[in-house]
């Protein structure tokens, strides 16, 4: 166990600086080749990162070891203005709001690791082991709608283990143990003065989750693979935080989530692949969730309210010649977010929609290739207005825009045994 909290934790590491990301807080795909075709890898195997799309796949992937690092950089900023009411003692307008006036988030850019190691057991067993950065998002603003500090941060790196068993040549079954480790820290309305609803910082605090990803691959004729993939709700022990008078206790799950993945090869130097994923947010980000199981008084409470997501993934991939191979993809999921709760979305804004996607790998030997891959997410927007939280007198977020780009670039390796 150690050494899986070890490895976990150097993840994490790597991850330091949350992704923000993508389809709400999880990443499009894993790895430069599922990342330069939109995040697809259910209906077609691509590499060792099936380990977490599809576990069937590795069923034929031979002895491999994937590894890549990327490096996500999110730009975010927010636009508030407010006006207080209900209080006593009566605040300047001035103490609520910076006038509409545009504040760029200070998160830096983060690396994002993934590796993979496949080795056949027989003629029809495979097993893997693999490392993921999977989730994550988070600001650090200077100032807020409240003109305090607003700092969000939270990131997920997950252990997987996996076997996966051809039944016949065209099918197969898999299953992955996802054992994962979670970080979360906020500092939101800490500037404020008690009265008017000041939140101690809650410093960064670690939980352990666990959960598993089924998977079946069927390939009826050589030209097309369908696969389904069903990822279970990842169970995580309550955050802890040491905070003023005792301890607040935070529930924060991820959710469950259902692929249908299809690849198709119409001609040999084409792959076309496209997956749907629908990702079971209102379970764990819902209406009044993430929740506390236990909170000191004054605590304001979590209300994200965000709903399931439909996240389309699109991927083609073409042999140029016999060691180069291009690709590229397309993946949208509309934005979960309410945009009635605007204090959440202007610390968690999940806002991405769309993602375009481009790379290539290169074969240097019959066991060694190199891949490198680009992400651009468009600037997205969510715009609103609501009263805020009761623990700071009701005072109404007037209007609230908040947005954000995304851009990462993927460098990886594959080496077949």
């Amino acid at each position: 166990m150690r050494g899986i909290q070890r490895a976990l934790a150097v993840a994490a590491l790597f991850a330091a600086g949350p992704a923000s990301a993508t389809n709400g807080m999880r990443m499009i795909g894993f790895g430069p080749v599922q990342g330069s075709m939109g995040g697809v890898g259910v209906g077609a195997t691509l590499d060792g990162s099936a380990l977490v799309s599809n576990p069937a796949g590795i069923a034929g992937l031979g002895s491999r070891l994937d590894v890549a690092l990327g490096y996500f950089k999110p730009t975010v900023s927010h636009q508030a203005t407010g006006t207080p009411t209900g209080m006593s003692p009566p605040y300047p307008p001035s103490m609520f709001t910076h006038d509409g006036q545009s504040v760029d988030s200070r998160r830096a850019g983060s690396p994002i690791p993934a590796i993979a190691y496949i080795q056949p057991l027989g003629d029809r067993l495979s097993a893997g082991l693999g490392l993921f950065a999977v989730s994550g998002m988070g600001v650090d603003y200077p100032t807020n709608i409240y003109q305090s500090k607003a700092l969000t941060s939270y990131l997920n790196a997950r252990l997987s283990p996996g076997l996966a068993y051809r039944l016949s040549e065209s099918l197969s079954v898999g299953l992955a143990l996802n054992v994962m480790m979670a970080q979360m820290e906020y500092d939101v309305a800490g500037n404020l003065p008690p009265d008017m609803g000041g939140q101690a910082r809650h410093k960064t605090a670690t939980s352990w989750g666990y959960g598993a990803t089924l998977g079946v691959k069927f390939t009826p004729v050589e030209m097309l693979s369908l696969g389904a993939a069903y990822e279970t709700r990842s169970r995580f022990q309550d955050f802890t935080f040491d905070v003023p008078g005792g301890q607040d206790r935070l529930r924060f799950d991820q959710p469950q989530v259902a692929t249908l993945g299809a690849a198709l090869r119409p001609f040999d130097p084409l792959l076309l692949a496209a997956d749907l994923e629908w990702i079971n947010w209102s379970a764990t980000m819902g209406q009044n969730l993430p929740r506390y199981s236990q909170s000191q008084p004054g605590t304001m409470p979590w209300n994200m309210n965000w709903k399931d997501q439909w996240v389309v993934k699109l991927g083609a991939q073409v042999q140029v010649s016999r060691g180069l191979e291009l690709r590229a993809g397309y993946n949208y999921g509309k934005m979960p977010l309410d945009k009635a709760r605007a204090f959440e979305n202007l610390v968690f804004p999940a806002v991405a929609e769309q993602h375009f996607t481009a790379g290539g790998g290169y074969s240097l030997t019959n066991r060694l290739a190199v891949a490198l891959t680009a992400m651009y997410s468009p600037r997205a927007k969510i715009s609103g207005a609501n009263p805020g939280p009761p623990q700071l007198g009701g005072q109404m977020i007037d209007s609230y825009s908040a947005e954000m780009s995304q851009f990462e670039v993927d460098l990886g390796a594959s080496f077949r045994f």
